[in-house]
């Protein structure tokens, strides 16, 4: 399959909720998904059409949520293609993958469904998880580097893993960013969604559901983390707009339910049914914040996550209002094939734009899979057959 295939990422996943139900369905029945279905085209197409994946992202989200841009500047990521015939060697290719660590569910789907897709492509892995340790990443990367892979594939989880990264490509490595940002122009290529879109679309969301005026609580994922203190900084721009917007607390809360829990424990006793609204970037850490306004028998505010099934199911049955901004832990897959497209010589795109789904409560009878696992996200079509059933997700 071409890059293409996979890179131009059609916006597929904001169709009309009603045929979510059958895809899910379908993915967990069949390897069949709508990237394996798509046209093949050439990797230069792919490059051209990034730029405007992201550009229409910046234009049409905020209508998706049925809200506005409060006048935030689209991200600019000077998208190139990049030429990458300096790296183009024969294969099999063995391909250093220096990963998260798989810390929860939306982890441990990310790491699968790029080891599956090296299964597919031929390409041995030769895999490092960091287990959200920053430090411990830089170590990963230099281990990985002393086995002279042929390519790089990192999920950065803090600045110090630049200079490793710019290492590997002194030495001649193709390095792809896989989820992140690293302050460097040493990788070839990022393939992500644009969190600071992310942060924002949440942020204003939270905003407008309040009336542009109260009390909000946020709670972000791992503190360094590029993901994270993109999110977060994105939504704190929006609400500097609103001066009648307090933020009562922000904390991390790591992305796990327990901890979630833990830090809506300490904030509800501090403030109590003050809190208006919960911005968070995570649908993970949603769970334990439902369940700490549950035990504190106070009504659940609206807030911001992500489409993991346990939020879901906890949402939908205890009538949450929430708006859902996806990130789907399958898009790792398209970080290995830009690395295998550019150890072929072909094209690559600096950044590729993560397409994903966005809707609120309103649509989560169209989203929610009460037979699926806890650990499942939406939506499925992304994640292989095969990982589907080896944990257990439906």
């Amino acid at each position: 399959m071409q890059l293409v295939t996979k890179l131009k990422m059609k916006r597929s996943w904001q169709f009309a909720a009603a045929a979510t139900f059958s895809i899910v369905l379908a993915a967990c029945s069949s390897s069949t998904s709508s990237e394996t279905a798509a046209p093949a085209e050439t990797a230069a197409a792919a490059a051209d059409a990034a730029p405007d994946a992201l550009a229409t992202a910046w234009a049409d989200d905020w209508a998706t949520l049925g809200i506005t841009n409060p006048g935030i500047t689209p991200t600019d990521k000077g998208i190139t293609t990049v030429d990458t015939a300096k790296y183009k060697k024969d294969g099999p290719y063995t391909i250093a993958f220096a990963s998260q660590g798989p810390t929860n569910s939306w982890a441990t789907i990310y790491d699968e469904a790029l080891k599956g897709e090296a299964t597919k492509l031929g390409v041995t892995i030769s895999y490092a998880g960091a287990m959200g340790k920053e430090d411990k990443q830089v170590a990963d990367i230099n281990d990985l580097l002393a086995k002279k892979p042929d390519a790089l594939i990192v999920t950065p989880m803090g600045p110090s893993v630049k200079a490793p990264i710019e290492r590997a490509a002194a030495m001649g490595i193709p390095v792809i960013i896989c989820t992140g940002v690293v302050d460097s122009t040493a990788p070839i290529a990022t393939v992500d969604r644009d969190n600071r879109l992310n942060g924002a679309l949440s942020a204003e969301w939270i905003a407008e559901k309040i009336g542009k005026k109260g009390n909000i609580v946020m709670l972000s994922g791992i503190a360094g983390v590029p993901t994270a203190e993109t999110r977060k900084t994105a939504a704190e721009e929006v609400f500097a707009k609103y001066p009648d917007i307090k933020i009562l607390d922000s904390q991390y809360a790591n992305w796990s339910p327990t901890d979630g829990k833990k830090v809506a424990e300490q904030m509800i006793t501090k403030f109590g049914s003050k809190i208006q609204a919960v911005w968070s970037d995570s649908g993970i850490q949603d769970i334990g914040v439902i369940q700490a306004f549950l035990a504190a028998k106070l009504p659940i505010p609206p807030m911001t996550g992500e489409p993991v099934n346990a939020f879901l199911k906890l949402a939908k049955a205890n009538n949450v209002e929430f708006a859902a901004i996806g990130y789907p832990p399958s898009h790792s897959a398209f970080c290995l094939d830009a690395a295998v497209a550019a150890l072929k010589g072909e094209p690559v795109t600096s950044f590729v734009n993560v397409a994903v789904p966005l809707f609120t409560n309103m649509d989560i009878d169209k989203w929610v899979q009460p037979a699926c696992s806890d650990d499942l996200w939406l939506p499925a079509d992304g994640i292989p057959a095969d990982v589907l059933k080896k944990l257990k997700l439906c």
